[in-house]
């Protein structure tokens, strides 16, 4: 097995033993606020975001023929599951001479950089200069992207097709920014942005093993996707890409961010999905 490391940036893990035509990729479980992150709010309330845990869910990729991506900086530094365009001007001091997108994560302060924490509390007391957001961008996004897609592209080339995971967490419970105020959200949800990133095919071996294991799982049901497996896919191609969310009922005390005594069950079925992806990808 083989690392790649950019410190502070972006991990690459290669498989162990005989690779396979799989990818996954975690873009936010990294821990590491770079120096230049001055927050106007208790550096405690910003480390409270992350997908806790998911490389360690996901973690037996690796032993099924996978290779795994990780993120190793915060999300809400820079987002790497957003495109460069999807960005609020209104957090930047000076001139911003490439194309802007508005979207739904916007206008939520949850885009390429975050305007606030958890929906409400905003992390900066002022502006951010220009040239700062192109640093983050050069630095930490374009990186990750390449380290993903440069894995992508040498495991299309060698098999002729690719399986792409890309793997985060959700909370337990939904919000009004979500419309699902109080309600418990599935145990997983599968996203693939309505069926335009993955074939049914590829999905179903998620949704049936984990639903064979008796967890409850949403299929684009809210988090549908977003920036890396649009990015990143073409079915046509046999380039597919899907999200998986965990819901941290499941595994981790969210209050606490510690593991619960269900994490280990979790992983296991994670890991039973994961050996079953391996088996339709060789098949392909």
């Amino acid at each position: 097995m083989a690392n790649t490391e950019i410190p502070g940036v972006v991990r690459r893990t290669d498989p162990i033993g005989e690779p396979a035509p799989l990818v996954f990729d975690s873009p936010h479980t990294g821990l590491l606020f770079p120096d230049d992150f001055k927050p106007t709010i208790p550096m405690d309330t910003c480390e409270r975001v992350a997908d806790w845990f998911v490389e360690e869910l996901f973690g037996a990729c690796t032993t099924h023929g996978a290779i795994l991506v990780e993120a190793l900086f915060r999300r809400a530094y820079i987002d790497a599951n957003r495109d460069t365009a999807d960005l609020d001007l209104s957090m930047v001091e000076g001139d911003w001479p490439h194309p802007v997108d508005v979207t739904e994560k916007t206008r939520r302060g949850a885009s390429l950089i975050w305007k606030v924490i958890d929906g409400e509390t905003a992390i900066y007391g002022g502006k951010l200069p220009a040239e700062l957001v192109r640093t983050r961008i050069e630095t930490y996004w374009r990186p990750y992207h390449a380290a993903l897609a440069q894995a992508l592209d040498e495991t299309y080339d060698r098999f002729g097709r690719v399986y792409h995971v890309d793997c985060h967490s959700m909370p337990e419970w939904g919000d009004a920014r979500w419309g699902d105020q109080g309600e418990r959200r599935a145990d997983f949800i599968v996203g693939t942005r309505d069926g335009t990133t993955a074939g049914a095919a590829f999905s179903e071996v998620v949704v049936e093993s984990l639903r064979a294991s008796g967890y409850s799982v949403g299929v684009n049901d809210k988090f549908k996707g977003v920036e890396l497996i649009k990015r990143y896919s073409d079915p046509s191609k046999r380039r597919e890409s899907l999200q998986i969310e965990v819901n941290r009922g499941i595994y981790m005390d969210e209050a606490a961010i510690t593991r619960s005594e269900r994490f280990a069950g979790t992983k296991a079925a994670i890991t039973r999905m994961i050996e079953e992806l391996e088996t339709f990808a060789r098949l392909g």
